[in-house]
Parts: C-alpha cells; structure tokens; sequence
C-alpha cells in the first residue's frame, strides 16, 4: 500500500500582541505586516530596532522567533523562545511555538515535552493535544496519537488537519471504517482536499469496495495525485 501522507504543522502562527515603551512597539508593530507579507527578513530587522530600545520586550523576542523560524534560522529562534519563556513561564504559546520549532527540526521528543506543559498550563488547548499527536505518529506511539487526536476534537477542535491526521492513525491500526469517517468527515471541511480522497480510496480498497474506492481515487486524480490513476490501472487489470 503507498505511503500514507500526513498532515503536518510547518511555519508558526501565533503572533504576540504588542506592548512596552512607543518605539519598540512601533517596530513590533511594522515586523508584524513583514511577517504576514512572509519578508522574515525585513520583520527581523524591525525587531532587533526594538530591541534596541528596549532589550526587554518580549514580544519583540516572540515575534523574532517566529520570523527566525520561518526563515529556516531555528538556533536563533530557539534562543529567542527560550528567552520569552524564561521571561513568562506560565506562557503556553512559548512553550507551543518552541515544540514546533524542535517538530520542525525533527525532534519530536523535546516537541512533546513541551507540548505536554503547554497542556499542563491549559488542558484544553486543542492545538497542544493537535500538534503533540502529530510528533507521537512520527515517533510510531499510535495509541498516544490517536487519543490526542480524540482530546482535540473532544475540545472543540474542527479541522480537515486534526480528522485526516486521525483517519492516518486508524488506518495504520487498521480501523479501516474508523479511517473512512474521518476522511469523509475531512472532505466534507474540505471538498477539495486531495489527499483525504486518495486515503479514503485506499482504505475502501481495503475493504474489498473496489467502486468506490476507483471513484475516491479518480477524485483524487483530478485534484493532483496522479498516483492515485495508476492504482486505479493496476487494481482494475488495464
């Protein structure tokens, strides 16, 4: 069966609202449009302005390390992180940002140490449990994945990322009906959501419901996955 792809967190989101002394917060201020404009550069520059001016304005750290971050410089954005939360250690979003960060590097398991405060401070913050079973699927804990899937939804939490990522789960625990719902659950979000399709045709396949299946698989076809009409060829005999 072909690899099953997952849905995964690749650039921090979460932006610090400004505050302190007038200077600092305008150039906080201008990083921010940088940053929604994705020039990291240019918000990097604004934010050490800010820093000039006061060295210890958190958000300017914060917001730096998102910039640092998305620019592909994660020693510096850990060092900023790690400032900001030694500044405000009851901070969930800093604890949150810095698991993405070692996600993004590949370390999973300082991503879920840190994922798992950022829960102990909230418990019902949908995007810790989210993004915390995404790093336990990488490190093959299904189980821990599957029931932070459940948390997250169990909290409100209603995307295609949390219901597709779920449905990869149950369908490497070969839930297949578990993994089809929640592909469907995901493509009704969605309706063009590829990926969701091309897994919901596997996971038919599976169940020996070749229809349906060849109908996922061509819907994920016309979207893009061209994978997905080879298999159609090669389960129908052509």
């Amino acid at each position: 069966m072909p690899k099953n792809t997952l849905f995964f967190v690749t650039i921090i989101l979460i932006v610090f609202s400004s505050c302190g002394r007038i200077k600092s917060k305008n150039h906080n201020k201008s990083a921010l449009t940088y940053i929604e404009k994705e020039d990291y550069f240019g918000a990097i520059k604004e934010l050490n302005q800010a820093l000039i001016y006061d060295e210890n304005f958190t958000p300017a750290y914060f917001n730096r390390a998102i910039a640092y971050a998305n620019s592909g410089k994660y020693s510096n954005a850990l060092k900023d992180i790690n400032l900001v939360i030694m500044m405000n250690p009851e901070y969930t979003d800093g604890y949150i940002n810095r698991a993405i960060i070692f996600e993004n590097i590949g370390n999973h398991t300082l991503a879920i140490k840190d994922y798992s405060r950022a829960i102990n401070l909230n418990p019902t913050n949908t995007e810790a449990y989210h993004y915390r079973g995404i790093s336990r699927f990488y490190l093959n804990d299904l189980e821990g994945a599957l029931s932070d899937y459940n948390k997250a939804i169990d909290n409100g939490l209603n995307s295609t990322g949390i219901y597709y990522n779920r449905g990869v789960v149950k369908q490497k625990m070969n839930d297949l009906q578990g993994a089809v719902l929640d592909y469907s659950t995901a493509i009704n979000i969605d309706p063009a959501f590829a990926k969701a399709y091309y897994n919901r045709g596997l996971a038919k396949l599976e169940l020996s419901n070749k229809e349906a299946a060849f109908k996922d698989l061509t819907i994920a076809g016309r979207l893009g996955i061209t994978n997905a009409l080879d298999i159609i060829k090669r389960h129908s005999g052509r």
